[in-house]
């Protein structure tokens, strides 16, 4: 990819915020995956190869298909019993986000980013396989479905994450004043 002076890595992760519950390992492990996007795109963006990382909306994955006891044919039934699923999307959409960034020849203004489909395909326009365009981002979600214990975790885990972003922010803007003046 440096050779040819163009090129595409993405990295797919789980939610687009840095918090995806779960098990400190499996914390880890989706925390890397966002963070390797933007660790990799300085070196990369000179020679004109672009790193992202990509997370789905809520993935109609055959495992998810199964754990609600549906198939992609009637997957809408799922809806009944969860009406956040019926904002799903299928594993061809991220696919399409992913395409559609590598058939962009200014794709590289993306370098180093958290990417979720639904922006994507806002920017791009495309559509999952049956017309729709799942958007997770707009969905106003239904926590009523989940334990109180587990939104009370997300909510503190958003409050911690915002803090320590901003925290982190303060401090970069503080390092990058340190740096040389561009000559």
């Amino acid at each position: 990819m440096i050779r040819a002076g163009r090129g595409l890595i993405v990295e797919v992760s789980e939610n687009d915020t840095l918090f995806a519950g779960g098990n400190p390992l499996t914390q880890t492990v989706k925390l890397a995956i966002k963070g390797l996007a933007l660790n990799m795109a300085p070196e990369l963006w000179p020679h004109g190869v672009t790193a992202v990382s990509i997370t789905p909306g809520f993935l109609r994955s055959e495992s998810m298909l199964q754990r609600k006891g549906v198939t992609e044919e009637n997957w809408r039934d799922a809806g009944k019993k969860d009406p956040n699923f019926l904002e799903s999307e299928s594993p061809l959409f991220v696919g399409r986000a992913i395409a559609a960034l590598a058939s962009d020849s200014s794709s590289i203004e993306w370098t180093g980013q958290l990417l979720s489909s639904w922006e994507l395909a806002r920017h791009y326009g495309f559509t999952d396989y049956d017309g729709r365009r799942p958007d997770w981002g707009a969905l106003a979600i239904d926590w009523s479905l989940m334990p109180p214990a587990f939104v009370d975790l997300f909510r503190t885990a958003t409050r911690k994450q915002i803090d320590w972003l901003n925290m982190l922010a303060r401090r970069t803007e503080q390092f990058m004043a340190k740096l040389p003046p561009v000559s």
